[in-house]
Parts: C-alpha cells; sequence; structure tokens
C-alpha cells in the first residue's frame, strides 16, 4: 500500500516539546505515564508521544522538562522500542520482568533508582502521573517512595492537549473510517440465516487487516439475539443468527495507533417490531445532534439533545451511557460529552455519535457514526446508509 496518511516524526517531536511547554508553565519537572497492551486505552500515552504500541511488557514514559526523554520498560522490549518507536533510550526496570524468567545480559535496577538518577535537581520533585487509573500499585508505590518527590495527576493537561486534532491525525482518522467501513459492509454482507458470530466477526476483522488495520482498539462486537445483545458490551460466541434476530454489530479498527468506530443493526426475517421503533428513535436521537453539533455547542447540550429525546420516546432507563465523545489514540477518549460537560466543542475535535439503547426484553442496540466539527458545522466520516438492514 502506498501514500497512505501517517503522522510524521516531526510531529511526535512537536507533542513532547508542547508537552514540556505544558510541564514548564505548571511547575512539573517529569511526567510519568503508564502504557501497556491493553486495547481500549493502554497504549494511548507511548503512542501519541513516542509512536511505541506496547506487546507483553508494559512501559512508562518519562518526560523531563529541562532533560531527555526516555521509556522504561522490560528486557524483552528494548530492542523492540528501539526499532519500532521514535525513542531512542530504553531503561530496564525489575517491575517489568517476569517473575519466573532470567534475564542476565541486561541491566536491570530498580524503576525509582532509574527515575531518581535521570534528574538532576535536588530538592522537591513534581513527578505528574499520566495514567494513574491503570498503573499498578508496586510502580506508582515506587515512584511515590523516591526521596523529595511530590505527586499529581496530570491527564487532564495531557487529554486536553489531545482533544483538537492535527490535519495529520484528521487525514489518519479519516483512513480509520474508511477501514471500519469497509468492514462494517462485509459484516452487513454475510450476516444469514446459520452463521455464527465469530464467523462474522472474523470476516469484518480480515476485510479490516487487509485493508491496513493493524488491530482493534476494542474487541470486535457481534451480538444476536435477545440475551446477546441487552447488555452494553457483549462477547462474540459461537451462536448462531437465526430468524427473527437483531445482529448488532460495532467495530473499531485501529490504524497508526488512531481508531475509527462504526456500531449498526441488521435483521434477520421478521423481527419484533420493538427493535425497529427502537433503532427509529436512536437514528433520530443521532440526526438531532448532528443538526447541532458545530462550534459554541456545549457539550452537555448536546448530551441532552439525544438523552430527552429518549426520555420522551420511553426510553429512558434504556440510554445506557453518555455516547457523544471524542475518537482518538483510544476508541473512547476526551472529551466525552456528559451532562455536566459544560465547555463548548471546538473546529477539529473528532465525535462519535453513539446513541445506546439497552437493557429491554427485546435485547438492545446503538447507532454510532464519526465526525469532524468544521468551522460551520461538520463532516461524516463515513459513508454508510444508517437504515437497518432486514435480510
Amino acid at each position: 500500500m502506498k501514500n497512505l496518511p501517517t503522522i510524521p516524526k516531526e510531529e511526535f517531536k512537536q507533542r513532547r516539546d508542547n508537552l514540556r511547554d505544558l510541564m514548564i508553565s505548571n511547575q512539573i519537572d517529569i511526567i510519568i505515564a503508564y502504557s501497556d497492551d491493553r486495547a481500549t486505552f493502554g497504549q494511548q500515552f507511548s503512542r501519541y508521544y513516542f509512536n511505541y504500541q506496547p506487546h507483553f511488557e508494559p512501559a512508562c514514559l518519562v518526560i523531563q522538562a529541562n532533560e531527555d526523554s526516555y521509556i522504561i520498560t522490560g528486557p524483552e522490549s528494548e530492542e523492540f522500542v528501539l526499532n519500532n518507536s521514535y525513542c531512542t533510550k530504553v531503561l530496564i526496570a525489575d517491575v517489568f520482568t517476569h517473575p519466573d524468567e532470567e534475564y542476565p545480559y541486561h541491566d536491570i535496577k530498580k524503576i525509582s533508582e532509574l527515575i531518581r538518577s535521570s534528574i538532576k535537581k535536588t530538592s522537591k520533585i513534581v513527578v505528574g502521573i499520566a495514567g494513574q487509573e491503570m498503573i499498578p500499585y508496586d510502580i506508582l508505590n515506587a515512584v511515590k517512595d523516591i526521596d523529595k518527590v511530590e505527586t499529581i495527576n496530570v491527564n487532564q493537561i495531557i487529554l486536553e492537549q489531545r482533544s483538537i486534532k492535527t490535519k495529520n491525525e484528521i487525514d489518519v482518522i479519516k483512513h480509520c473510517y474508511l477501514i471500519a467501513e469497509k468492514g462494517i459492509k462485509r459484516g452487513i454482507e454475510v450476516i444469514e440465516k446459520g452463521i455464527n458470530e465469530r464467523e462474522i466477526a472474523a470476516e469484518i476483522e480480515y476485510v479490516m487487516r487487509k485493508n491496513g488495520s493493524e488491530g482493534m482498539g476494542i474487541d470486535t462486537i457481534i451480538g444476536s439475539g435477545k440475551k446477546n445483545t441487552r447488555p452494553i458490551i457483549t462477547r462474540t460466541t459461537f451462536r448462531e443468527i437465526l430468524n427473527g434476530d437483531h445482529v448488532l454489530l460495532t467495530i473499531a479498527p485501529r490504524y497508526e495507533g488512531y481508531h475509527g468506530a462504526i456500531g449498526r443493526v441488521v435483521g434477520i426475517g421478521e423481527i419484533d417490531k420493538n427493535i425497529t421503533h427502537a433503532y427509529k428513535i436512536a437514528t433520530q436521537a443521532q440526526e438531532l445532534v448532528i443538526d447541532k453539533m458545530k462550534p459554541g455547542e456545549t457539550g452537555k447540550n448536546l448530551d441532552k439533545i439525544a438523552r430527552s429525546f429518549c426520555e420522551k420516546n420511553n426510553f429512558k432507563e434504556n440510554f445506557a451511557y453518555s455516547g457523544i465523545h471524542s475518537v482518538g489514540v483510544c476508541e473512547f477518549e476526551y472529551p466525552i460529552m456528559t451532562s455536566w460537560y459544560d465547555k463548548e466543542i471546538k473546529e477539529n475535535m473528532i465525535l462519535s455519535i453513539d446513541i445506546p439503547i439497552f437493557f429491554n426484553n427485546w435485547g438492545g442496540l446503538r447507532i454510532e457514526d464519526g465526525f469532524r466539527i468544521t468551522k460551520e458545522a461538520n463532516e461524516k466520516l463515513q459513508n454508510i446508509s444508517k437504515d437497518m438492514i432486514i435480510k
């Protein structure tokens, strides 16, 4: 594949430089950002600042306000980092080694020693922690035990930095949605009576991989029938599709560290009228949001538009979460348009409008699409019908 969009090396450096400026203005000496290979949130910091995707061994990015940045990880990842990222310095810490494995040819030290030895400042050190909600206790505790350290949570500083997308990011995300579109279309094409959920997922993921996806931001969700569509999250199973089923498809391929998310519903034969009615309400709610989604509108008002319309149509208890959110190095990331998010949306944000209707006697469903906020309105990022396909 030639001439596909990517994030250039210079942009990663600019991100780190921008973060250093924020650190200096907030009097932060060092930021430690935890990353691992969990699909949804794990790789967000390492991928955003160094284009590094951890695999097997977790990692900590160490970004210093006035010194070189580096990655601390396990011994099996040293060459991996150097060969597959824009980080040129790797240190090995004992907390990232497998307890039953032996690594005689690596210089393995305690993470607290590695961090402290790289800081020239001898007075109190302010350490910002990113990913504190994911970081294992032993790592966090080791950092807090460093002499003369004060730790603060810096998630919000980083999330704000990521909320407005650059031209390169927009081009990459658009390509993500093109991949997702091809995957959804393939899923709709192969769904029929007798095929099972995992076979549908395999067809979708094959097409997305063939068109450039490096993996999935979430496990591909294929739910069918009442039981497998009722919860918000479901595991794709060997259940075969039956007449009268509705099939929920939710996919989020990852390309160059970014994501595109689409959700659709397919019906087989004569399906429950409650399902078609609920899908109609979800689609109408999404259209109402799209109509108002432009710079200057507040996030909480977008949430209110979708939520109140579903409540008015007797789905108050079924509007299961705040489904309007950003998409980027995480499939689901800040800003999230909750009932308390009173900030305005801005040009070049990427927002996913996910309208959820779950916990019904007949099951559940969602419709989900992505949009770029433009100067005066919004731009849809996929070209696929919103109609429920009945086969």
